[in-house]
C-alpha cells in the first residue's frame, strides 16, 4: 500500500535516482495542505520506490502464495523488531507535535506480531527473534538515529502503518491461504480493530488527511522525503534478505489479479475517445446513485464506463469520490480530497504529467474506450502536453524495460 502498503518487481536502489534538490525546490513547497496535502507531494515523490516494494521477488512469493515459511517467518520477526522498537520510540513523543497529530494505539503491530511469530515459529518464537538480522540491525540503527528527530520519525510512521492499512488486507488473505490453519492463524499482522464502521482505507485517508494539517515547510520537507527514501531503501534490503533465504520463484502482483502477462514494450498511444459529448452536469447523474444508470468517470475531459468496477467506484467503495467527477488534478497529484475533484483550474509539474500519463494508459487498458469528452470544462493541459506512458500502472515490469529515467507508476494501492 502501500502497502502505501508493506506492497511489495525489483529495481536496484541505484536506480532510485530522483533529484530530492530539484523536488525541494518545488512550486507546490509554498502551497497549502488545502491546495496540495503534504502526503499527496511525498506520494507523487516516492512512486518508484514503492513500484520496486510491490513487485520484489519475496512479495511475489506471498502474491503466489508459495513462499517459504522460514524464510517468511524471519522476515516477520524482522519487522517485529521494528515496530515494537518504532512503537516505543513513537509512544515518548506521543502528546507532542508533529507524532501526537498520528499517534493511535490501534494501529500498534508488535502484539500482533507476537501472535504471528507463535505461529510460525512455534513456543519458543521469542528466542528464535531475538537478534536481528543483518538487514534489520541496518534498519532499527537508521530508526534511532531519525528518533532524535520527531519529523524523520513521522517519516517511518507514515510509511510503515500505511503500507499494511493499505495492503493488509490483500496480503493477510494469501499469507492465510499458505498457513492454511484452522481456525485462520498467522496473518494479524495485517488484521486491525478500528472503530466500527470506519475501513482500513477510510483508515489511512484520516491519517493522510492528519498529515496535511501539519506545518512542514520547504527544508523540513525535503529532509523527510530523503529519509522517506533512505526507509524505502533498507526495507528492500530486508526483503532482498528474506528472499535469499529461499529463492522461490512468484508471480507478479498483475498476474495475482488475474491479469494475464505483462504487455511488452511500451503502452499504445492513448485511445480516441467516443464522440459523445458530456456536460458536467450530466456526468454527475452517473454517480452510481441511480439505478439503471453507468457509473462514469472522467480522466483530462475523457469520459469512462467504471461500471465493470462497481467493488471500487460504487456506493461504498474506496474510490466511490470518483464517480460521477473528473479526478484529473488528484489522479496527477495522487490525492484523495475531495475538494480538489471536478479541479479546472491547476498546474502541473513534469513529475505529475508522468503521472497523469501512467493513469491515462491504465484507464484505457481497463475500462477500454473512453465514450466521449466533456463539452462545457476545459483543462489547462492536453494529451499533447503530456509524456509518452512508458508503463501501465500495475502490470509487471522487465528490469531489462526498465530505464533509470522512466516515470514512476502510481501505487498499488491506488484504483
Amino acid at each position: 500500500a502501500l502497502p502505501i502498503s508493506p506492497t511489495g518487481q525489483a529495481l536496484p536502489v541505484a536506480r532510485f535516482d530522483r533529484c530530492a534538490a530539484c523536488t525541494m525546490s518545488s512550486k507546490y513547497s509554498s502551497l497549502s495542505p488545502d491546495e496540495r496535502g503534504h502526503s499527496s507531494w511525498f506520494l507523487t515523490r516516492t512512486n518508484k520506490e514503492h513500484q520496486a516494494t510491490m513487485e520484489h521477488p519475496f512479495m511475489r512469493t506471498i502474491y503466489a502464495e508459495n513462499f517459504d515459511k522460514e524464510a517468511y517467518a524471519q522476515y516477520l520477526a524482522g519487522q517485529f523488531l521494528l515496530f515494537r522498537e518504532l512503537e516505543d520510540l513513537v509512544s515518548r513523543h506521543k502528546a507532542e507535535l508533529p507524532l501526537s497529530a498520528v499517534f493511535d494505539e490501534a494501529l500498534h503491530r508488535s502484539k500482533a506480531l507476537e501472535r504471528d511469530l507463535r505461529h510460525w515459529f512455534g513456543e519458543h518464537w521469542e528466542q528464535k527473534a531475538a537478534t536481528p538480522s543483518a538487514a534489520a540491525t541496518l534498519y532499527l540503527e537508521q530508526l534511532r538515529s531519525d528518533a532524535n528527530d520527531p519529523w524523520l520519525l513521522l517519516c517511518h510512521h507514515f510509511l510503515q502503518y500505511n503500507a499494511v492499512l493499505s495492503g493488509g488486507q490483500f496480503l493477510g488473505g494469501k499469507v492465510q491461504a499458505r498457513a492454511a490453519s484452522s481456525p485462520p492463524q498467522g496473518a494479524e499482522f495485517y488484521a486491525f480493530d478500528l472503530p466500527q464502521g470506519e475501513s482500513t482505507h477510510a483508515r489511512v485517508q484520516r491519517y493522510l488527511d492528519a498529515l496535511d494539517q501539519l506545518d512542514i515547510g520547504e527544508e523540513l520537507r525535503g529532509r523527510m522525503l530523503v529519509c522517506m527514501q533512505k526507509v524505502y531503501a533498507l526495507l528492500l534490503q530486508m526483503f532482498d534478505e528474506a528472499y535469499n533465504l529461499a529463492q522461490v520463484e512468484g508471480i507478479s502482483y498483475a498476474d495475482s489479479q488475474g491479469k494475464g502477462p505483462k504487455r511488452k514494450g511500451p503502452p499504445p498511444p492513448p485511445m480516441a475517445p467516443g464522440n459523445r459529448a458530456f456536460t458536467a452536469a450530466e456526468l454527475l447523474r452517473h454517480n452510481g446513485s441511480a439505478p439503471g444508470l453507468p457509473i462514469l468517470t472522467s480522466v483530462l475531459g475523457r469520459v469512462y464506463n467504471v461500471s465493470v468496477a462497481k467493488d471500487l467506484f460504487g456506493k461504498g467503495g474506496p474510490y466511490e469520490m470518483f464517480a460521477g467527477h473528473d479526478g484529473t488534478y488528484n489522479l496527477a497529484v495522487m490525492t484523495l480530497k475531495k475538494g480538489t475533484l471536478d479541479k479546472f483550474k491547476y498546474e502541473l509539474e513534469a513529475e505529475d504529467k508522468e503521472c497523469l500519463a501512467d493513469w491515462i494508459a491504465y484507464f484505457d487498458n481497463r475500462y477500454s474506450q473512453p465514450l466521449g469528452e466533456l463539452s462545457d470544462r476545459q483543462h489547462p493541459i492536453s494529451l499533447g502536453d503530456l509524456p509518452r506512458a512508458t508503463k501501465i500502472p500495475f502490470e509487471d515490469m522487465d528490469d531489462e524495460d526498465e530505464q533509470p529515467s522512466a516515470p514512476a507508476a502510481p501505487p498499488a494501492s491506488r484504483l
